[in-house]
């Protein structure tokens, strides 16, 4: 009777072992699964009324990385999806940004938000998406000759006057002749820059009492990669004429290439740059004096304003045609304001 018992006994736990291995490779099999499909938690899927892409050149950079993170936080009080596509930059780099809007459309998301890089190709994905329905709207760079909705971004011609009276700012004491170089990007086709460079002119010209003092130049930046990119600043160091007193730079990228060059060519002091955005490296050089300035464009505005922008045409199908953002120079006399700022966000 007791060998009995013992043997239930034994077939009890051998089943009860047996149910809970199961069980464990059940379970593992499932997570396996949802991980290869990109799933990690499928009872947290949720329905949205809206999906919404985001294409930009390069996400990796800060700058992007905050205006995204902007976008998905109105994005999801606004009930709709935001993905952002070619984050991974492995990944983005086997598909360009009309490879991208070609997605987008046959996926028949609701909305795109585009950075606009002048190739002609994308005019015609702007049109195409329009034809299907899909709003389309551009950030920090337009494209007003297309059916895009809305342009989110600074005002060329406010910009232009800032950097104008910055450039004033920097100029040393003296008679001597003052070169400044307009750093432009060769995938800007909207003209945006062609005017911030005339602004600049407008308030030399106007403002200052030596206007012919002031010499501008222009050099064009590839925009295929950042290798090119210093090649270009490198070879402007190191042309016999040397680097000019002042660069204005409009692009993150630019910046890192010229504060670095700066520093390589021990001309710290002599070449002064007007940088874009912030880093920390950018902000600890203003702080230490090797960068006197840097514009900082809000990019928690540009977020919002592209979501509110896609929403609002979704909702009523008319749309203001610009939102206009606010931009800010950081230098000496607010930095510690603005980092205060920042930890506080």
């Amino acid at each position: 009777m007791k060998r009995r018992l013992d043997r239930k006994v034994a077939l009890l736990l051998a089943g009860a072992f047996l149910i809970g291995f199961l069980t464990f490779l059940t379970h593992s099999y499932y997570n396996s699964v949802l991980d290869r499909i990109g799933a990690d938690e499928l009872e947290n899927i949720r329905t949205y009324q809206h999906h919404f892409v985001v294409i930009v050149e390069n996400s990796d950079l800060p700058f992007w990385q905050d205006v995204v993170q902007s976008m998905r936080e109105e994005a999801e009080r606004c009930d709709a999806l935001l993905e952002l596509w070619g984050e991974n930059r492995s990944t983005a780099m086997e598909y360009t940004a009309s490879d991208y809007m070609d997605m987008a459309i046959a996926a028949k998301v609701d909305g795109i938000i585009l950075e606009y890089t002048g190739e002609r190709s994308l005019d015609r994905k702007i049109e195409a998406a329009g034809a299907y329905g899909i709003p389309v709207v551009t950030v920090l760079k337009d494209a007003p000759s297309t059916s895009r909705v809305s342009f989110v971004g600074a005002n060329s011609y406010q910009l232009g006057q800032e950097y104008g009276r910055q450039i004033l700012d920097l100029l040393p004491d003296g008679n001597d002749p003052v070169r400044v170089m307009a750093l432009l990007r060769d995938n800007s086709a909207d003209g945006s820059q062609a005017q911030v460079v005339s602004q600049i002119n407008n308030v030399l010209m106007t403002e200052y009492d030596d206007p012919v003092r002031i010499g501008i130049e222009e050099r064009t930046v590839s925009s295929t990669g950042n290798f090119e990119v210093e090649e270009t600043i490198w070879n402007i160091f190191q042309s016999p004429e040397g680097p000019p007193d002042v660069f204005v730079c409009m692009d993150e990228t630019d910046t890192e290439a010229v504060y670095q060059a700066i520093i390589d060519f021990n001309k710290v002091g002599e070449a002064q740059v007007i940088a874009y955005y912030y880093s920390d490296q950018i902000l600890d050089a203003i702080e230490n004096g090797t960068i006197p300035v840097t514009m900082v464009v809000d990019t928690k505005q540009m977020g919002e304003y592209s979501i509110m922008a896609l929403t609002e045409y979704l909702g009523v199908g008319r749309v203001n045609s610009y939102y206009s953002v606010d931009l800010q120079f950081i230098d000496s006399s607010n930095i510690h304001k603005f980092r205060e700022g920042l930890e506080e966000s």
